[in-house]
């Protein structure tokens, strides 16, 4: 970091918001300083403070804080289904922006979310924080290397439990369904080892666990069976929690998105691969891709923290990685000190652009229409006339 201290404020200062904040106090080495907060949620607020350990201004609108603070830089950690309307305050402003993803949970609104960002004058980075951890960083260099020869195919395995559906995620309408809301990182993560686009996407997504017929509003804490479901959450999230949830039940009505989702996705360079994920395993948690190429072999085990080379030029290498017990395989250091760099000169490129985010994101819209189509449906079909350019 430079000598010049950055103020930023934070929209949404719950799940990944607290998160946020943490990181760029602790990474920068307190040069980035949370100076506001926008939250309309009490308890929200209550807890961000308690995990950060700090009482940042509280501000009732957005406008206000951005008045009053004038910060450097402002990250967007709301709620999926509000990000477009935070996003809409800054109209007119040249403030940089951290944008959590997905962008939002619909079509048109990421759409929206495009074209805007097209016309704005800071730079708007997608919190893709994969993109910034040394493993994903290490396995970029070995493909751009050619350690693989021309790279063929792909699998990719997500495995892990029912989080997602305590919490506003568990709607398409809040949340915007798995794969759109976990299965993001991965796909932004394949198209940046790739170097490619996606082409044309098939899919078979089911429920099969979660949902019911218990009520919408019913938590862990109220409900008689708390003492023997496996799924209970009674512990409100504090700063000793490391994958922070709500506690709402799973077993709700409400809940309409998929827990086990499979796709077959080809990319515009011949890559073609698979992608599935299912959310009731009972298997621990994992995520792992395997690249393989005409002249070697690319495992990379992010539960284990390894990559795995096999290839014609090196025979067999293994790399180990220690996330330092952070989640997102302890890219949060690389995420800050890119926005800290933004904030510092406007100019400089985005590493993690909302234009990519949008093509990683059309991948789960392709993939929801064609598990409803049965059929196979390319990428283009999704993508409005004055938006083609992206996919250029």
């Amino acid at each position: 970091m430079d000598c010049m201290n950055k103020k930023i404020c934070m929209i949404g200062f719950g799940e990944m918001g607290k998160r946020h904040a943490k990181d760029m106090d602790e990474f920068s080495e307190g040069s980035i300083e949370v100076a506001g907060v926008f939250d309309p949620d009490d308890r929200s607020y209550e807890i961000g403070c308690e995990w950060t350990g700090k009482r940042p201004r509280r501000f009732d609108t957005i406008k206000s804080m951005i008045d009053t603070i004038s910060p450097d830089g402002v990250i967007i950690a709301s709620p999926n289904s509000l990000h477009l309307s935070c996003l809409r305050e800054f109209n007119g402003l040249n403030i940089p922006i951290i944008l959590e993803k997905p962008l939002d949970t619909d079509m048109a609104k990421v759409v929206e979310i495009v074209r805007f960002v097209e016309n704005y004058q800071a730079p708007v980075m997608v919190h893709h924080v994969m993109r910034y951890s040394p493993i994903v960083i290490k396995a970029k260099e070995l493909l751009d290397a050619g350690e693989l020869g021309e790279l063929c195919s792909f699998v990719m395995v997500q495995n892990g439990g029912g989080g997602m559906f305590h919490n506003f995620r568990r709607t398409f309408k809040t949340g915007g369904g798995q794969l759109l809301e976990k299965a993001t990182h991965d796909f932004d993560v394949l198209l940046f080892l790739a170097g490619a686009y996606p082409r044309r996407v098939a899919a078979i997504c089911k429920r099969q666990y979660y949902g019911g017929i218990k009520p919408d509003t019913l938590r862990c804490r109220e409900c008689n069976e708390n003492q023997t479901c496996p799924h209970v959450v009674i512990k409100p999230s504090s700063a000793n929690d490391t994958v922070s949830r709500n506690d709402l039940c799973v077993f709700s009505r409400e809940i309409d998105i998929f827990d086990n989702e499979t796709c077959v996705i080809e990319l515009d360079n011949g890559i073609f691969g698979t992608y599935s994920e299912c959310f009731f395993s009972n298997a621990p948690f994992t995520r792992r891709y395997e690249f393989s190429g005409k002249e070697g072999f690319l495992s990379i085990d992010f539960s284990a923290g390894t990559l795995l080379l096999k290839s014609i030029k090196r025979g067999i290498q293994t790399f180990e990685f220690d996330y330092n017990q952070r989640i997102h395989y302890n890219g949060a250091p690389g995420v800050t000190r890119h926005f800290y760099d933004l904030m510092s000169n406007h100019n400089l490129k985005v590493h993690s652009p909302v234009k990519d985010a949008f093509i990683a994101e059309l991948i789960s819209f392709a993939a929801y229409k064609a598990n409803s189509e049965k059929r196979f449906v390319d990428i283009a079909e999704l993508v409005t006339p004055d938006l083609k350019k992206t996919l250029a």
